[in-house]
């Protein structure tokens, strides 16, 4: 068969619907992608001018269109169509009128889940936390209180309107309780809110990030309640469930609401944690990782609605809370990135496909009149009054709740209050509830034939008329016109049912109080079934289930226009109204950084033009047209009561956390950090963030908790089947410290450049007071971690040994991984070579992961020998060493050198931990493998700290004229020790410097490690531009000065003369 013909066959068998139906959803997001792109400047959210479009599309196809109205198109329009352009306008219009018939389900079934796990998967759960009781307040009882408040209102409503020849006149249906529950449906699918545009939009604002949790956290819970309320009403307004009066409704109701709602959390947060199970397995493959959420999620929906019967909507809800706090860390640390990506393009075609939907349905479909706007009006007016009254009921309990609720943020929490997808969903859902005959088979009988078989719903007198009539009768005219078709198996009725065209064509324009009135008569008999046919025995019953074609048309209608109403009015006006109320107000202490954040920048590309200008291929460049893309500083001038009032010091505290929450997440994605403990550290962290750096960094009880053994893990360590757990709390707890420490590090570097921004009084002695104060605190936590390391070293010093070992592997493997990244980059290796080698590397490392630890304590000689200054040294050398090593023992507290004294030898540490000072003050905890004393060997010089045993200590002992023999039979020995106390003090001194202040400690040392020590002749000039030199010992002069430099001391100068045999460190700049 030939590619045309096959096309051709594709195209013609069956029906072409499903043609229509890809053609449809390739012009929704074409629309979508199209009103991103080049309608972003017209002041309207992006869902309104969906919606918007969608009204347009329906209106023309209806006016135009050759499907205009009809269901799917004939099924062979695209072949009928003659002419290239006649086919793209006939597949067009079958595509809209596919798009305007599609079954409300199926929005709920395929794109619901996608918007609700993505709501809650964005969310940051420490603050929707923090804000889950007053989001509760009103999605739990304050959805029960609007769908009443509005529901009654509706009743109101059409008690004015609804009698004889009135707007709503359809719902003014007695018989059943009709009007009752179809007004309470209607309220609970009004209630339904959906913030996105207010919340994209207080993000671009500034304002507070806790009022835009509080608005997406309320609106997530109130989606999951107002549907399971939609789901106890939608029954009984269909009269799918039989309605046995209002008590008894109610009570079910309230059982069924917390049932439903209850087991749904429950099992999202049990597959949850089954998907993380499952995702924690997995290293870096994001193919597997998004596929198990997105499984996940879909998993949650249809078990919670098809097995359990409990709502699938609060499900979801738990398990995107469950992902996004648990799985964050639990999910590979460089596929976070692509699933949050995949999440929010989910997001975006469910909503481009839904609103473009619900506009075409309302355009096709709905023929509202003039009364039906102002009944819309009144809507509006209605749920805004109901909301205000809610938040006033609930205010007194809200303000004490969590963060509180400011009287400014409550008008902002009334009046964004939008509606949008959910409700549109759910509106979708009541318009394809079309009115329908479902039968139950009561006896099959036997002798049936499909073809034969008729079915017809009769009245009792006229069903009785018909029991002895003529078996002769023309039973394949009867089947013609059947009410409904036979299912019928080896001549016995199995089912009946009722074709959407059959149940339109006898059913479509009946309205409500002849429904009722049919319901009544099935109910009570007054009605049959009657089923013709060459058998006999049969017996059916039937129902009728459904809505009236106006009750949907107007609910359909009501809840677009409310939708549509909320963002064009309420979301283009949130602006205004968050303006007003002074929400986006910044501090002065914001203004204040934000001010000289702008003026750094402007100043550094105002050097990098500078720069360029002497760059060969851009030299000749019109600089005044470059000129005026620079960005221009941002002034916020400040009051003198705005300078009085900044706290500097408690902003300072607020940002240096942000820089330790950082300094987490960067570990965590590096591979040094494990899963559960930046999860620890993070998670209370963020409580302790809620001070707003009121109170000193040092005051953190939740550090004990997480860095030390309890004693109950301590009593577990000896159960054979919980090793295992006594282990992991260990390795959890040295992460967690050393973690604190490495962030302590990172900290202490931005102290004084900070203040300096922070600080705009130019008194330099606050500034500096300030800046001590930080330090000192910063000081005392890193030492707070150290101390946590320390008592792990000696209390658990196999554990611990197998925790670095396993630390360090990962740390060597993750920096094969960047080294081979980095070659592919660079062109020195092609891609599927990289790729093959960046898998081999993952699955070393997903091995080390799993293997248990090593608990072994290497050898004194182990230990000496992996010391880095040996690296490279012959046999011969290392021999000597250890031949020339002493063993020595120290106990707690006893003083192994004193600042001062003459330098007479080195000490590796081998067991235990030492406390290092300067004059009184602690500024490091040291324990295995630290080498401390080289520059004694080296020059001699008298100790510049003292050094204490914090524990019982073992250390290898070399003197001074011992390793200065062996460093003259061996240079290169000399050598590395040279560089190695070279590239310690270069950290020290360079640290706290632009731009090294912002780099991590490792990476500080890969930069230093290319630098090396030179020795220049006494007296003679050396050239040192565009190095950066470290003098390390000796003396340097500079051209223009007569006074020395003493070592240790940064050289920022071009050109410099040496003396007193210097060593000076240099690395190009």
């Amino acid at each position: 068969m030939t590619s045309l013909s096959f096309t051709h066959v594709l195209a013609s068998s069956g029906d072409s619907g499903y043609l229509y139906g890809l053609f449809f959803l390739i012009v929704a997001l074409i629309i979508g992608a199209a009103t991103r792109h080049f309608l972003q400047r017209i002041p309207l959210p992006f869902t309104v001018l969906l919606l918007l479009i969608g009204l347009a599309m329906g209106g023309l196809n209806r006016a135009y269109g050759p499907h205009g109205g009809t269901s799917h198109g004939d099924g062979h329009g695209i072949e009928q169509a003659s002419g290239l352009w006649a086919k793209f306008v006939d597949t067009l219009s079958g595509a809209i009128s596919w798009g305007g018939n599609l079954d409300g389900h199926l929005i709920l079934y395929v794109f619901l889940p996608i918007l609700i796990f993505e709501a809650g998967f964005a969310l940051d759960v420490h603050t929707f936390k923090k804000s889950f009781v007053n989001a509760f307040y009103m999605a739990g009882p304050g959805i029960v209180t609007a769908t009443v408040m509005t529901g009654l209102a509706f009743m109101g409503l059409v008690s004015a309107f609804g009698g004889s020849g009135g707007v709503l006149e359809d719902w003014n249906v007695d018989s059943g309780a009709f009007l009752v529950l179809a007004s309470m449906l209607f309220g609970a699918v009004v209630s339904a809110t959906d913030p996105v545009a207010v919340v994209a939009l207080l993000k671009d604002l500034g304002a507070s990030k806790k009022l835009g949790t509080l608005i997406e956290g309320e609106s997530l819970l109130n989606d999951g309640t107002a549907i399971v309320a939609f789901v106890l009403l939608i029954g009984v307004v269909t009269g799918a469930e039989q309605f046995l009066g209002a008590g008894s409704f109610i009570g079910s109701a309230a059982i069924g609401f917390g049932k439903i709602g209850a087991a749904g959390g429950l099992v999202g947060v049990f597959l949850g944690l089954i998907a993380i199970l499952w995702v924690r397995k997995v290293f870096n493959d994001p193919l597997i990782e998004i596929t198990v959420v997105l499984v996940a999620s879909y998993a949650v929906f249809f078990v919670c609605e098809h097995f359990f019967h409990v709502s699938g909507v609060l499900g979801l809800v738990a398990l995107g809370i469950v992902m996004a706090g648990v799985g964050r860390t639990r999910i590979s640390p460089e596929v976070e990135h692509f699933m949050h990506e995949f999440w929010e393009f989910t997001a975006f075609a469910a909503n481009v496909i839904i609103f473009i939907v619900v506009g075409v349905v309302i355009a096709q479909k709905a023929e509202p009149t003039g009364m039906d706007f102002l009944i819309l009006f009144l809507i509006y007016v209605i749920i805004h009054v109901v909301r205000a009254i809610n938040i006033g009921m609930f205010y007194p309990f809200m303000k004490k709740a969590g963060y509180g609720l400011p009287g400014k943020d409550a008008i902002v929490v009334w009046w964004g209050a939008l509606r949008g997808a959910i409700g549109l969903a759910l509106a979708l859902v009541v318009y394809s509830e079309s009115l329908r005959y479902e039968f139950q088979i009561t006896e099959g009988g036997s002798g049936y034939s499909a073809k034969t078989t008729s079915i017809f719903v009769v009245d009792s007198d006229e069903a009785r008329s018909y029991a002895g009539t003529n078996p002769n009768l023309n039973l394949y005219g009867m089947a013609a016109n059947s009410f409904a078709k036979a299912e019928v198996s080896n001549g016995r009725i199995m089912g009946i049912s009722q074709s959407s065209e059959l149940s339109e064509e006898i059913l479509g324009k009946k309205n409500s109080k002849i429904v009722s009135q049919i319901r009544e008569d099935l109910s009570s008999g007054a009605k049959k079934v009657l089923i013709f046919g060459e058998g006999n025995g049969a017996i059916a019953s039937a129902s009728l289930v459904g809505i009236s074609s106006r009750v949907r048309d107007q609910f359909l209608f009501l809840i677009s226009g409310i939708v549509l109403l909320t963002l064009l009015v309420n979301a283009t006006t949130i602006k205004a109204l968050v303006n007003k109320l002074g929400l986006t107000e910044l501090p002065a202490v914001k203004k204040l950084m934000f001010s000289n954040a702008t003026g750094n920048i402007s100043n550094v590309c105002e050097q990098e033009m500078d720069l360029l200008k002497d760059d060969r291929f851009l030299s000749g460049a019109n600089w005044g047209l470059v000129r005026n893309y620079l960005p221009d500083p941002v002034s916020y001038p400040l009051t003198a009561d705005e300078l009085a009032s900044m706290d500097t010091l408690a902003e300072a505290r607020r940002r240096l956390l942000e820089k330790e929450r950082s300094s987490y997440w960067a570990q965590f994605r590096s591979g040094l950090l494990s899963a559960t403990a930046v999860a620890q550290l993070d998670n209370n962290l963020s409580e302790f963030l809620d001070f707003q750096g009121k109170v000193p960094m040092t005051e953190r009880t939740y550090l004990d908790d997480i860095c030390t053994v309890s004693k109950l893990s301590e009593a577990l360590k000896d159960i054979p089947l919980l090793k295992r757990y006594f282990s992991d709390r260990i390795t959890i707890g040295y992460d967690a410290a050393k973690a604190f420490v490495i962030a302590q590090q990172a900290m202490a570097k931005m102290v004084d450049s900070m203040v300096r921004e922070l600080d705009d009084s130019g008194d330099l002695e606050k500034q500096q007071k300030t800046a001590r104060q930080l330090k000192d605190e910063i000081r005392q936590n890193r030492l707070r971690g150290l101390k946590y390391i320390r008592n792990m070293h000696e209390n658990y010093p196999e554990v611990t040994v197998g925790i670095e070992t396993k630390d360090a592997i990962r740390s060597v493997l993750n920096h094969e991984r960047s080294s081979i990244k980095k070659m592919r980059v660079d062109g020195m290796l092609e891609a599927d070579e990289a790729d093959r080698m960046i898998t081999a590397v993952e699955e070393r490392m997903k091995d080390v992961m799993e293997r248990p630890l090593e608990l072994r304590l290497p050898k004194p000689d182990e230990v000496l020998q992996e010391v880095t200054w040996l690296k490279g040294m012959s046999d011969g050398v290392i021999s000597k060493i250890l031949d020339a090593s002493e063993t020595k023992v120290y106990n707690s507290g006893d003083s192994l050198m004193k600042q001062g004294d003459s330098g007479d030898g080195l000490i590796v540490i081998t067991r235990g931990s030492v406390k290092v000072s300067i004059g009184d003050v602690v500024v490091d905890i040291m324990g295995r493998g630290a080498v401390i004393g080289e520059m004694a060997v080296l020059a001699g010089v008298p100790r510049t700290a003292t050094v204490v045993a914090d524990s019982t200590v073992n250390a290898l002992w070399l003197n001074t004229e011992s390793m200065q023999a062996i460093m003259a039979d061996s240079p290169e020995l000399s050598g590395s020790l040279w560089k190695t106390a070279a590239m310690r003090f270069a950290e020290n001194l360079l640290g706290a410097k632009e731009p090294y202040n912002g780099w991590s400690q490792i990476q500080m040392r890969r930069w230093l490690n290319e630098g090396e020590v030179i020795a220049p002749v006494d007296g003679e000039s050396t050239n040192l531009y565009g190095k950066v030199a470290v003098l390390i010992s000796g003396q340097a002069v500079a051209p223009s000065s007569t006074d020395p430099i003493v070592a240790p001391a940064t050289l920022d100068m071009a050109e410099a003369s040496f003396g007193n045999n210097a060593k000076v460190f240099v690395r190009e700049a």
